[in-house]
């Protein structure tokens, strides 16, 4: 039977930066602005989307996370 671990990249409005997204790693660990950049390291360790909405329901994006464990 297949095991997956889950994280989720939380998106956050930088203060006094119109359209700027900051991500963070589980809601705590600052990744950065780069979108792209963050999922394709975040690929290299194995990490996938798995879904993507505002699942706490506060205005915030946030994407799903899925790497499968051995």
């Amino acid at each position: 039977m297949a095991h997956f671990q889950y994280q989720i990249l939380v998106g956050k409005d930088q203060a006094n930066v119109p359209g700027s997204m900051v991500w963070f790693l589980n809601g705590s660990q600052q990744l950065g602005p780069e979108l792209p950049q963050i999922l394709n390291q975040l690929g290299k360790q194995g990490w996938e989307v798995a879904g993507i909405g505002d699942l706490g329901f506060g205005g915030c994006a946030e994407i799903v996370l899925k790497r499968s464990v051995n």
